[in-house]
This record gives structure tokens, C-alpha cells and sequence, in this order.
């Protein structure tokens, strides 16, 4: 599963909302991937662009990504259950420019420029959760890692 369905799902799983980082809840949007690759605004008949922000059940910000004509462009930013980074990439035109993840600790974690390296991604408890790995901007290959004890 791509990263950008699972992240799609989980929005639909969750009903999380969309807004602006730092301010209020706001209405739920609800994304999906078209046929063509695409992502839309659930409804809609053209490719989404805004931006688009995941919260947990408490309104904390977990993600953010920002999109144009149904790919991703812009900055996106991960975050930690207690409001740290957790990582950050750049995307122009659905294609990776650079990214950098930190572990728990706030020590980095990974890094990829000029749209080349692997991202990994920490769960909380310091264990690795996901390996993504990156040439010329686009995804090669992405590794998901349970858990420590089988929860997040």
C-alpha cells in the first residue's frame, strides 16, 4: 500500500479533521485516491489542493501535507503523540525533494536530499516503525515495522 492510500485510509478510518496547524478543528474532509493516482476531496470530480491535517481524538496535531491538483506539494510534517517533530520533507509535484526524520530523542534520524535516501520513521517507544526509500524523488520501496509489544 502506498504511503499516501494508508494515510487516505487512515483519514477515512478516523474521521480526522482538516484545518489549520495551531488553530481550531475544523470541518472533516474527507480524501480519497482516484483510479488515476489522484487524490480528491471525497465527492468531488477534481484532483484535491489544500492542505490537509490529521489530528488525534484530543484535536494534537499528528500530520500535515499540502496538496496541488491531487498530488503532493509542498511541506509535510509528521509529529509525535507529544507534539514533537518527527520528521519533515519537502514535495514538488508529488515528487520528494528532501526529507529528515528524528527520533524520539530529538536526534535525527535520517535524512534524503535531492530527492535521493531512506526516511526512517520511529515509533515513540525508539524502535523503528517505517523505512521509506527514495531516488529521484520518487518511492523505490517502503518497509513497515510493528511495534515494540504490538501497540503504538
Amino acid at each position: 500500500m502506498s504511503i499516501l492510500k494508508g494515510i487516505c485510509l487512515l483519514t477515512l478510518a478516523l474521521g480526522i479533521s482538516c484545518g489549520t496547524p495551531g488553530g481550531p478543528v475544523g470541518p472533516v474532509i474527507e480524501l480519497q485516491l482516484g483510479n488515476d493516482g489522484l487524490v480528491y476531496r471525497k465527492g468531488d470530480s477534481f484532483p484535491y489542493t489544500g492542505q490537509h491535517v490529521m489530528r488525534d481524538a484530543q484535536g494534537n496535531i499528528q500530520f500535515v501535507s499540502n496538496y496541488e491538483k491531487g498530488v503532493r506539494h509542498g511541506v509535510m510534517a509528521v509529529f509525535y503523540p507529544d507534539g514533537s517533530r518527527r520528521a519533515n520533507a519537502e514535495f514538488n509535484n508529488g515528487r520528494l525533494v528532501s526529507g529528515i526524520t528524528w527520533k524520539p530523542d530529538g536526534t535525527e534520524g535520517s535524512r534524503a536530499v535531492d530527492g535521493s535516501g531512506t526516511l526512517i520513521m520511529y515509533h515513540p517507544d525508539g524502535s523503528k516503525a517505517r523505512e521509506s526509500v527514495y531516488l529521484n524523488g520518487v518511492r523505490q520501496s517502503r518497509t513497515n515495522f510493528p511495534p515494540a509489544g504490538g501497540s503504538n
